[in-house]
């Protein structure tokens, strides 16, 4: 037996007319696969700058480790030049605030050992000199004090720069931190004269340290009392907020100064700046401070800014 195989255009059985595609069936077809095969092309160009823009927004937000993810394969297109050139940038930028990091923390302990020998000479001074030497012993002991202030918080900057990673964390209740706060800042503030006053809204309990926190508030509040009117309140608020479904402690302290320039806010919070060299000599302040409560309350997952009140003062 033979058997055969044919194939035909399938034909209607009753008038044997072959069913051939329309042109409209041609080019629904066509647009449908050139949609597809646009739309994966779209979305396989499009991943690396996606990862590009979060590697970004991670830099900009402080994050030295952010890098972009090499596109697969060796690729040579321009996209894939700009995520190596991204990396190579971002691996320089950290080299170079690392190293300006060890570079503080290298010359602060450099400055520690001078230091210590001129206070211990500035002690035997005090014990040989006359009373015509008291007024410049007074000067040298004050200069030497800020010097020493300087040294530290230098010290504490350097350490935050790095990371702090292995920092011990404990339970702290923020309420009570607020009211020792509030209580030693109002003691040295009488000399101004002006008033600390703290107000708990909401208790809260937060994870850190309990030290750099402490550090943190009370550089924000020295700095509101250093410039707020004689006789005013400088405040401190503990309040509460729930937001995207997290609990936050949020800490607000006003006062009733003259306020900053509006260009000026977010700056103060940069490292040796100064919004006016003359007003922080006089104050003593050395523009540290506020770059250490920065880097503290970002250490503990937090942020703060600055912001002037529209009666008068900041908060």
């Amino acid at each position: 037996m033979v058997a055969a195989l044919f194939s035909t255009p399938f034909c209607d059985p009753p008038d044997f007319r072959c069913r051939r595609p329309s042109l409209h069936h041609i080019l629904g077809s066509a647009v449908l696969v050139s949609g597809i095969v646009c739309s994966l092309l779209a979305g396989y160009l499009t991943s690396d700058i996606r990862r590009l823009r979060a590697a970004t927004q991670q830099l900009a937000a402080g994050d030295l480790n952010a890098r972009a993810h090499a596109p697969k394969g060796r690729r040579s297109d321009e996209i894939a030049f700009l995520v190596r050139d991204f990396n190579t940038m971002a691996a320089r930028l950290q080299d170079l605030v690392n190293a300006q990091g060890r570079l503080l923390h290298d010359i602060s302990h450099e400055l520690r050992s001078p230091l210590a020998r001129l206070n211990v000479a500035l002690g035997l001074a005090w014990q040989r000199s006359g009373p015509g030497a008291e007024s410049a012993l007074e000067r040298i002991e004050m200069e030497a004090n800020r010097l020493n202030e300087l040294i530290g918080r230098l010290l504490t900057l350097a350490r935050l720069e790095g990371g702090e990673d292995d920092m011990r964390r404990t339970p702290i209740a923020v309420g009570d931190l607020v009211q020792e706060i509030a209580l030693d800042a109002d003691f040295e503030a009488q000399s101004r004269p002006c008033r600390v006053q703290s107000v708990i809204e909401h208790e809260a309990t937060v994870l850190g340290n309990v030290s750099l926190l402490h550090s943190a508030i009370e550089n924000v509040v020295r700095n509101a009392t250093r410039h707020t009117e004689p006789g005013s309140e400088v405040e401190i608020r503990l309040g509460h907020e729930n937001r995207s479904g997290k609990d936050e402690a949020i800490i607000r302290v006003t006062d009733h100064g003259p306020g900053v320039p509006q260009e000026s806010l977010d700056k103060l919070f940069r490292p040796f700046y100064r919004l006016d060299d003359a007003r922080e000599r006089q104050t003593g302040g050395v523009g540290l401070g506020l770059a250490i409560t920065d880097r503290a309350v970002r250490l503990h997952g937090g942020k703060v800014r600055a912001a002037n009140r529209p009666e008068g003062g900041r908060g």
